[in-house]
């Protein structure tokens, strides 16, 4: 199959969009969850003050539940794209921000816990954002049959995994640099 076409496939399409709004439904649900303490993240950016800080709190895990809601059915996809790339993009600027001002020690807000802002998480989150523009393809046409809806399940369970297990090398990345020292 030609590179161009299996990026078009319905499977790949599915899966990529599935999996990335799963990734935005569940950090947006732990943001959401303790506003309090992702708005004292957002003021550990030094970005925005109290009342700005508390705003984006409130909002910003809100845009990332309805991108990640967005992205599933087919007829709100292209909408949950664009969302999902705004929401990626404003998360990753925060971050590369803080970075540039030497603020690397700080945890990150994103909804898992325990993660320290570092350039690996800009590269995580650029990964994501390629991910969603695979959900934006058009898609070939044909119809899906068993082994499609088979493969787009564990497309999207193998997605997952990846994305955990850089989260977890994402928490244990201070850790892993203590011990070097």
């Amino acid at each position: 199959m030609h590179e161009a076409a299996f990026l078009n496939d319905p499977v790949v399409v599915h899966a990529a969009a599935a999996a990335v709004g799963i990734i935005l439904i569940t950090g947006a649900l732990g943001k959401l969850r303790d506003v309090e303490l992702f708005r004292y993240a957002v003021e550990n950016y030094g970005l925005l003050d109290g009342r700005l800080a508390a705003v984006f709190a409130r909002g910003f895990p809100v845009f990332e539940l309805l991108a990640g809601l967005a992205l599933i059915p087919d007829a709100t996809r292209p909408f949950g794209v664009v969302l999902a790339l705004v929401v990626l993009a404003v998360a990753t600027g925060g971050v590369v921000l803080a970075l540039l001002r030497g603020a690397g020690r700080i945890e990150c807000g994103c909804g898992n816990g325990n993660q320290r802002i570092s350039w690996s998480l800009v590269g995580r989150n650029v990964g994501l954002a390629a991910i969603t523009t695979l959900a934006a393809a058009d898609e070939l046409p044909r119809s899906l049959g068993p082994v499609d809806y088979i493969s787009v399940a564990g497309a999207i369970l193998a997605l997952l995994v990846v994305y955990a297990a850089a989260n977890q090398l994402l928490a244990n990345q201070p850790l892993l640099k203590e011990l070097q020292s």
